[in-house]
């Protein structure tokens, strides 16, 4: 077989970055199972399996300058651009490899805090993954965690056999990738169209195919495409990673730990009735129909006691990472709409929007205290789930790393002239990606240079023969371009890059 075993190999993955993998966002989801987990606040060892691109990695690494990191992916070109990135950034602490699974085990490596793989266990071979199984029994410390994400079943049984269709009619193709993805695609619309068996009976396929249409090509490829395409109840990647002595922990989404939103009464009750974690879990995801996991598991497991428990969650720190005035009370959830109380929600919102706080300092806020322990330690975890607020190291720690994450970000905000698909900048306070589109990055280049921004950027633009995109229509005249640049200037030089600026990033 070739290098590639199946795998899609002539377009490169796409350039996403994954919050989930930030050690101080595992950190708290282990440490609400009671759970020990790894220490951040120390230099500690960690490892992306199947990296892509390189984009999180790196990321990651610049706002941990005291830890290593060390990542593989099979494909050469993603290597490279991964190596290239740090080069560019000048970062130290991160080592990247072009090696299968097989070969990676044998390089001269450390054990590790923390080993992570996203969404590469549903697109391999089983011998693959029983090479990722070995790795972390072999390189896995005692008390490390590993966050591995997979697609789920019941939730993706009814669109397995469509996914099948489209790589089959791929496989019959003789025409280039991309090329025979369109044709793919068109083939499963006129079967659509023409009222097939298999979509009348399924009818929530369609919403799901169109949704699928409008998605990037190169991430179509890599993610429906791949002769290795598989999905997985719970409990067979549970019994598969019991041989690297590893135990399940919690979901790396913090909401979905949280059973009053994801359960009805009833569905808790049924839920409590059953002993075995591992025959839970999949009952769990049947209530919810879950399409894609994304777990925590750990090799050997440190409980806290009740007294610990209190004492780690009341000294986390929260900073709030969006403008106040973007925050909703109103969510939908799993059991449906719900509308967060005013009276909890607002005084916290407003105690962190001052400067960021752990739940042990928010007690003594003079507005906060009125509201029990509980109420707050909830609702902390519903704004983190999602995402207003991120767990946070202290000042002196984020001003120690922010020269390693600006020039993470100054070498981004360079590159958007001439890419838009790196759209999170490393901020030093929260250890992790915050959401900044390639526009907003280069409102933020244009300021550093003391430019006027909308005259810098469309002389750049018109340069280049670049037009803008609002509503998905291609703006063609200058002045409409211009007109844009100027809104979103005014919208970002306000209360958006006063959140950057404390979140470390300007």
């Amino acid at each position: 077989m070739v290098w590639s075993e199946g795998y899609v190999s002539e377009i490169n993955y796409t350039n996403g970055f994954y919050g989930e993998l930030s050690p101080l966002k595992l950190s708290l989801a282990t440490a609400l199972k009671s759970i020990h987990p790894p220490n951040t606040t120390k230099p500690f060892t960690y490892c992306e399996l199947a990296c892509g691109r390189g984009y999180t990695t790196n990321l990651l690494a610049s706002t941990y300058p005291e830890a290593q990191f060390y990542a593989n992916d099979f494909n050469p070109n993603h290597i490279f651009e991964a190596q290239t990135l740090a080069e560019s950034a000048g970062t130290k602490n991160v080592q990247f490899f072009d090696d299968s699974f097989a070969e990676f085990i044998h390089q001269d490596l450390p054990s590790f805090d923390f080993i992570v793989l996203h969404g590469i266990y549903s697109w391999i071979t089983p011998e693959n993954r029983r090479l990722i199984v070995d790795f972390i029994r072999q390189k896995l410390k005692v008390g490390g965690i590993v966050y591995i994400s997979y697609n789920t079943l019941p939730g993706w049984s009814a669109a397995m056999p469509m996914q099948g269709l489209m790589l089959k009619h791929r496989q019959h193709s003789s025409a280039p990738i991309l090329e025979s993805i369109e044709g793919a695609l068109s083939f499963t619309e006129r079967l659509m169209n023409a009222n097939a068996g298999y979509f009348v009976q399924n009818p929530s396929l369609k919403s799901r195919f169109d949704n699928l249409k409008s998605q990037n090509r190169n991430y179509l490829v890599h993610e429906y495409f791949n002769e290795q395409w598989n999905s997985f109840y719970f409990d067979q990647v549970a019994e598969e990673l019991e041989d690297a002595k590893l135990s399940y922990v919690a979901s790396a989404q913090v909401m979905d730990n949280i059973d009053v939103l994801n359960f009805s009464a009833e569905a808790q009750k049924i839920l409590a009735e059953i002993k075995d974690y591992s025959y839970k879990e999949v009952v769990k995801d049947f209530c919810l129909n879950t399409q894609f996991r994304r777990d925590i598991f750990a090799k050997g497991k440190l409980a806290m006691m009740a007294g610990e428990q209190v004492n780690i969650m009341s000294n986390f720190r929260y900073a709030l990472i969006v403008p106040i005035d973007s925050i909703k009370l109103k969510h939908n959830f799993a059991v449906g709409e719900v509308s967060l109380q005013e009276e909890i929600y607002v005084p916290i919102v407003s105690a962190l929007s001052q400067s960021p706080l752990t739940m042990g300092e928010l007690q003594t806020d003079v507005n906060v205290k009125k509201i029990a322990v509980n109420n707050i330690y909830q609702a902390l975890i519903v704004l983190t789930g999602l995402g207003y607020i991120h767990p946070a190291v202290d000042d002196e720690t984020c001003k120690r790393r922010k020269q390693s994450t600006d020039a993470f970000n100054k070498m981004l905000q360079k590159r958007s002239f001439i890419t838009d698909e790196m759209t999170s900048l490393a901020s030093p306070l929260i250890g992790s990606g915050v959401g900044v589109n390639s526009l907003e990055q280069l409102l933020l280049y244009a300021k550093s240079r003391d430019e006027n921004p909308v005259k810098f950027l469309w002389d750049i633009f018109s340069k280049q023969g670049k037009r803008l995109v609002k509503d998905n229509k291609v703006l063609q005249t200058p002045q409409e371009n211009i007109t844009y640049i100027e809104s979103v200037a005014k919208t970002f030089y306000g209360s958006r890059l006063d959140t950057l600026k404390r979140l470390g990033i300007d």
